[in-house]
């Protein structure tokens, strides 16, 4: 394992490139790679209008909000959040990330690592 510091700009940007995505981009900044055994940090930006696919998956995930207007759809509640909000998607569940501003939303997204 190697400590790692290193500014999240420096990580490529990958469009997250799927029929029912728009607008998302993906910057993986700590994983595997990295020596981390048990959690993936993920950097998400996402234009305005644009929202992540609708889908479960049997790991959960654990969000921060940095800026933007975001609705999480999560099984069958929706709720409107911003910065400072802090969003847990249990397991199983189906999901949505939406960009309902009018800037871009940026958010980190932490899930464990899944084979």
């Amino acid at each position: 394992m190697e400590f790692k510091a290193l500014h999240y700009s420096k990580i490529k940007a990958d469009e997250v490139i799927q029929d029912d995505a728009k607008g998302v981009k993906i910057r993986w900044l700590i994983t595997k790679s990295d020596g981390a055994e048990n959690f993936a940090m993920r950097y998400f930006q996402m234009a305005p209008g644009g929202y992540s696919p609708y889908h479960s998956h049997r790991w959960e995930h654990e969000v921060f909000i940095l800026n933007g207007a975001c609705l999480v759809v999560c099984g069958t509640e929706q709720k409107k959040v911003g910065p400072g909000y802090v969003v847990f998607i249990p397991p199983n569940t189906m999901h949505q990330f939406r960009n309902v501003g009018n800037k871009v939303l940026r958010f980190l997204c932490l899930v464990p690592h899944h084979e």
